[in-house]
């Protein structure tokens, strides 16, 4: 296991430098720089465009918002009050749809956010990198009210399906070994982040914990905890999860 500082309280200790403007301090969070320029056209397109309604509103954020991204394809769909974080440090693809109250936040001047072409992001969703790396491949569909966050690496391959309310956390393990030392400035563990290969289905309420690989082909049952790896095309579920069968395999006769 690697130790990780604290991302979180480097942040608040920029958020909070007496000595600089906090227009500054804030543009660093939003935007990833502190250039004047930059600053002025995120608040700009997302102060009068984040919550203009209708199919007019979908058309002017998909004119505006690649303007504040690190890279973007054509075709994006950006829903009502989307928030972007350290905006020029997320990448994404053709024909990706974000839907509303969406948090895409990339913390850190390491951080970077990759979403493959053809990506639905659902409502309520939160996608984070603290200082680490995050990428979503091709086609994948994530759904309502997840979270995604690693401060570490966080690998979703391509044509996964990860249903509501899942839950993974690449890393983000609090040390709590010194009792003399608050556990907020104790730092993380981080065991390596985690890998979702291609053509898996995650079920809904499902929690993937950090250090877990799941092999392409896989599906991991509703409300399941892993926090061990999974191999390819393995079919597993429960607390913790367990392989029960291969996928393709017939299903044992009830008893």
């Amino acid at each position: 296991m690697n130790d990780v500082p604290h991302i979180d309280q480097q942040i608040q200790k920029n958020l909070n430098q007496p000595n600089q403007p906090s227009w500054r301090q804030y543009a660093r969070l939003a935007v990833g720089s502190e250039a004047l320029g930059p600053f002025l056209r995120y608040e700009a397109l997302t102060g009068l465009l984040g919550g203009f309604p209708g199919a007019f509103g979908l058309w002017l954020r998909r004119k505006s918002y690649p303007l504040l991204l690190g890279a973007c394809g054509r075709g994006l769909i950006v829903g009502r009050n989307v928030t972007l974080r350290g905006a020029s440090r997320i990448r994404i693809g053709k024909n990706v749809a974000i839907d509303d109250n969406v948090v895409i936040d990339a913390r850190g001047a390491d951080a970077s956010i990759e979403i493959g072409d053809g990506v639905l992001i659902s409502r309520n969703t939160i996608i984070r990198a603290r200082n680490a790396r995050i990428s979503i491949g091709a086609g994948s569909d994530i759904g309502a009210n997840c979270l995604l966050a690693t401060d570490s690496r966080l690998e979703v391959g391509r044509d996964v399906l990860v249903a509501a309310y899942t839950y993974i956390t690449a890393g983000g393990h609090h040390r709590y070994d010194d009792p003399e030392t608050p556990i907020i400035r104790q730092g993380f563990i981080s065991k390596g982040g985690v890998t979702i290969g291609d053509d898996v289905w995650i079920g809904s309420h499902g929690s993937i914990l950090d250090g877990v690989t799941i092999g392409s082909g896989c599906v991991i049952g509703a409300h399941s905890l892993v926090n061990k790896s999974i191999d390819a095309r393995g079919i597993a579920w429960g607390i913790p999860a367990v392989r029960r069968r291969e996928r393709g395999a017939a299903a044992p006769e009830p008893s």
